[in-house]
């Protein structure tokens, strides 16, 4: 089961990248409960009492960096439209996304494909500064698009092009990048400094 294989790999990230560094599990991941989460595997769980929202970005082949959907239903007392609706301040404390690519290095006419990845760790203080998450004064995002430092144009025209508007959003978002080495080790010090600005 495809569910069950990604919250096992981010229970061993948590394990090995986040218990050395101080951090602990104190809510089980568990699968997001709307449906559509999972094509972005979409989790919820809690670090040192911290409420994490998390999900995998989603590379597409059109656009650099990769996308992802953050929303809910509204709750079935609610009156008004069925439409998917933005988190807001009280649902979370942190938004986690994951991303992986593959870069291809040639070396004496072989090639290598080199795996990376690496884990945005988002507080709401930040999301709510951007307008993803909804406030009083900010009606929120159901989704947005993530640049790690890899992100490259994957054209020559159109939307396919890593526009300034794009490498904007990646320099506000890089400050709260840490790369994964293939251990799942991490840096305990950018995490910490991270943790700490919720």
């Amino acid at each position: 089961m495809l569910s069950q294989k990604y919250r096992d790999e981010l229970e061993s990230l948590l394990i090995k990248g986040f218990t050395p560094a101080g951090y602990n599990v104190t809510k089980n991941i568990e699968l997001d409960p709307i449906p559509e989460s999972a094509q972005y595997g979409g989790l919820t769980f809690s670090i040192n009492d911290h409420n994490i929202i998390y999900r995998k970005g989603k590379v597409t082949a059109d656009r650099p960096g990769a996308f992802l959907a953050i929303w809910q239903r509204p709750s079935p007392c609610y009156s008004g439209s069925h439409k998917p609706i933005p988190y807001s301040t009280n649902d979370l404390d942190f938004l986690f996304v994951q991303v992986e690519a593959h870069s291809v290095s040639t070396n004496k006419d072989n090639v290598i494909e080199i795996p990376q990845s690496g884990l945005f760790i988002f507080p709401v203080s930040l999301l709510v500064k951007k307008g993803i998450i909804s406030t009083d004064i900010s009606k929120g995002k159901t989704g947005f698009r993530v640049f790690p430092p890899w992100s490259d144009d994957r054209g020559e025209v159109g939307t396919q092009v890593f526009s300034a508007s794009g490498r904007k959003t990646q320099r506000w978002q890089l400050p709260y990048f840490i790369e994964i080495d293939e251990n799942s080790s991490i840096d305990a010090g950018k995490l910490t400094s991270i943790i700490t600005q919720k």
